[in-house]
């Protein structure tokens, strides 16, 4: 399984963030960091030298850029007169040099226009090359629009604070097409085994491939066997996927298709947040066990687990409990989990908290003034629910701000070299690290108590002394010509309709 995370942690920034904010990296980019999952497997970019050349290296996947990837080199004639020739010439060339076991492949914009038919080159093919030939299918809009963030906020809006999250049901950059795909040409039916479930490998956060590993042992140790990850497993694996009781899955629209096609449950972690500390890490196991049957058995393993670990956690907590936190957030819908977050599960006791909006956020999400109290409301409820005494200011000024952390010891917040300029450590959002078993969970808490014990100063780069904008990082205060391109892409996403 590859880390989609390292950019993140290497460069201190968040790529994935600055992706979705002020641009669109085409859906190529998500079709092939899901296929960069499945080992032995090629995929062939039907479209110009062009596009292949620049997906090579995507923003999803800097750090290690796409390997095996081929180009059908598309060029004007073909456009005209189409390429199927030259696909032809590639496929069987391909099985013989590389011999893979999946051939992937994915259409372009300029594949869409002149409207091959890949699948019926592909059915007429398979016969003469080894590898399994899968076409991802071309959708029109497969990026996360104004629609689905405005649906997300809506259904936040109107839930308590104990509800969990479902998430849009959107097709997901690229990457559930390429999901679908395996569904609908790969998978074959299967006998279940009742007690096995298949675990999306895609977007677990910092560490995902150990994170993903731990589980595993832990659904071991209940009588649970993983039967795959998803996608990253080969075409043997991929084939015998529906032999598993259930779907652990991070997308759920292509667990949506495997369930209709083979009768298979999912479970879906919408939103890492709301499954976090013992609370949440019970609550997902014990609702595993319910749908496979085995509470009782899953319950022993928890509390066994939980007793363990819990001198750990008072050791980590008791060193937290003697000092005074500032939490700065830019998210108004997420504010409630980010309370039960430190406040509940981590025991951290919260003095101030520095809530710093979007100031287009209505205007971007349409979100009128009901539905705005709602969002006030459920952080109101989390405050009360999770005994949070912590002081809450919304859009402070520099006075106000310069005032709250002069009474904080510590900053909870992102990298912002903002927050580095007031002398005060900054804590790193540990939440980026939601795990999944008891071990590392403790092991979170331990490595957070350990930075409050040394107590580092900021950094003196040049960097934390440049004015950036203090909700759009990295964009410079001053940075008109970026600022006119987002304004200028936002009134398109928002004109946008489906």
């Amino acid at each position: 399984m590859n880390e989609y995370y390292s950019d993140m942690l290497f460069l201190d920034m968040k790529p994935f963030t600055l992706l979705h904010r002020l641009g669109v990296n085409g859906k190529q980019s998500g079709s092939l960091a899901a296929i960069q999952e499945i080992p032995h497997a090629v995929t062939v970019m039907y479209g110009p030298r062009g596009c292949g050349f620049h997906y090579r290296n995507t923003v999803r996947v800097r750090s290690g850029p796409v390997a095996n990837l081929e180009c059908a080199g598309l060029t004007d004639r073909d456009v005209i007169f189409g390429g199927e020739r030259k696909l032809r010439r590639l496929l069987p060339e391909i099985d013989r040099t590389k011999k893979p076991e999946m051939i992937f492949i994915l259409p372009t914009v300029v594949s869409d226009v002149i409207n091959d038919d890949l699948y019926g080159i592909a059915q007429d093919m398979q016969a003469e090359v080894k590898a399994k030939l899968v076409i991802v299918k071309s959708q029109a809009f497969s990026h996360m629009d104004k629609t689905n963030s405005r649906k997300n906020i809506a259904e936040r809006a109107r839930q308590n604070c104990k509800q969990k999250f479902s998430g849009a049901d959107y097709r997901g950059c690229g990457y559930v097409e390429v999901m679908n795909a395996l569904v609908d040409q790969v998978m074959e039916p299967q006998a279940k085994d009742p007690l096995s479930i298949n675990i999306e490998s895609f977007i677990w956060g910092y560490g995902g491939t150990e994170k993903l590993k731990r589980m595993s042992g832990l659904l071991a140790s209940m009588g649970i066997r993983v039967n795959a990850f998803l996608p990253a497993a080969g075409l043997e694996q991929i084939r015998q996927m529906p032999r598993a009781a259930l779907n652990l899955v991070r997308r759920k629209k292509w667990a949506m298709a495997m369930e209709e096609t083979f009768g298979t449950p999912y479970l879906h972690v919408a939103d890492l947040y709301q499954w976090h500390g013992l609370d949440g890490m019970r609550e997902l196991y014990e609702t595993i066990g319910r749908m496979l049957g085995i509470l009782p058995r899953v319950q022993a393993v928890l509390d066994e687990e939980e007793a363990r670990i819990r001198p750990l956690l008072e050791e980590s907590k008791q060193v937290l409990s003697g000092h005074r936190f500032c939490l700065i957030t830019n998210s108004l819908s997420a504010l409630p989990e980010l309370i039960k977050c430190y406040e509940a599960d981590d025991g951290v006791p919260l003095r101030h908290i520095l809530l710093i909006p979007n100031p287009n956020f209505q205007r971007d999400f349409a979100v009128d003034s009901v539905m705005m109290e709602r969002l006030y409301g459920r952080i109101r409820e989390a405050m009360e629910l999770y005994h949070c005494h912590a002081d809450l200011t919304v859009d402070p000024s520099a006075e106000q701000m310069q005032k709250i952390i002069d009474d904080s010891e510590f900053l909870i917040c992102g990298s912002h070299p903002r927050y580095a300029q007031f002398g005060k450590p900054v804590m790193p959002g540990f939440l980026d690290r939601v795990v999944f078993d008891y071990d590392s969970f403790a092991e979170v808490a331990a490595e957070f108590a350990a930075r409050v014990r040394q107590q580092e100063p900021p950094g003196h780069l040049l960097l934390n002394r440049m004015e950036y904008d203090p909700v759009f990082y990295p964009l410079r205060t001053d940075d008109s010509n970026t600022w006119a391109s987002r304004e200028m892409y936002t009134r398109m996403w928002r004109l946008r309709k489906r």
